[in-house]
C-alpha cells in the first residue's frame, strides 16, 4: 500500500519548494529510490530541472523530461502529464496543483506544501482523496523545525 507524506513548510515562495526538493531527492536517491516529479506544465519541470542540476556545490542530482531520450538514465524524472508516469513506480513527488490518478501504482507519494492560500486549498483537497484512496497521509509540519 502507498504511503503519503505531506512536508508542510514555513515559507510561501516556490524556491523554498525547490530546495526542499533538492534535499530530499538527495537522501532518496542515496537510498536507491527512482524519482518521479509530477507538475503542471513542461515549463515548471524545466524550471526544477534547472534548480536540480544547481542544488548546491556537494550534490548532484541528475534529472531529465520525461520525454527526453535520456529518460531511464537519470534517477529523477520530470513529467506534467499522466502518459509520462514510469513503468516502475517508485517515489512520487507532486508538486502539481491535482491530484494524481496513479498514486497507487506508487509506493510512497511525497507533497511538499508552501504557505500560499491556493496550495493550502489544493493540498486539503488532495489530503481528502489520499484518504478516500485508502491511503493513509503523514504529515510532517516543518515550521517549527531550526
Amino acid at each position: 500500500m502507498a504511503q503519503a507524506d505531506f512536508y508542510i513548510l514555513p515559507a510561501a515562495d516556490e524556491e523554498s519548494r525547490y530546495r526542499f526538493l533538492g534535499k530530499l531527492a538527495t537522501r532518496a536517491i542515496g537510498a536507491g529510490h527512482q524519482l518521479y516529479v509530477l507538475t503542471d506544465s513542461r515549463q515548471q519541470a524545466e524550471i526544477i530541472s534547472e534548480r536540480l542540476w544547481h542544488a548546491g556545490p556537494e550534490t548532484f542530482l541528475p534529472s531529465h523530461l520525461a520525454n527526453t531520450q535520456t529518460a531511464r538514465q537519470a534517477p529523477i524524472c520530470l513529467g506534467w502529464d499522466s502518459a509520462h508516469f514510469p513503468q516502475k513506480p517508485d517515489l512520487l513527488v507532486n508538486l502539481s496543483s491535482h491530484y494524481p490518478t496513479q498514486t497507487k501504482q506508487f509506493k510512497r507519494i511525497t507533497e511538499i506544501v508552501i504557505q500560499q492560500d491556493n496550495i493550502l486549498e489544493q493540498t486539503r483537497q488532495r489530503y481528502k482523496s489520499y484518504q478516500q484512496d485508502g491511503i493513509k497521509p503523514n504529515m510532517h509540519d516543518m515550521r517549527n523545525r531550526s
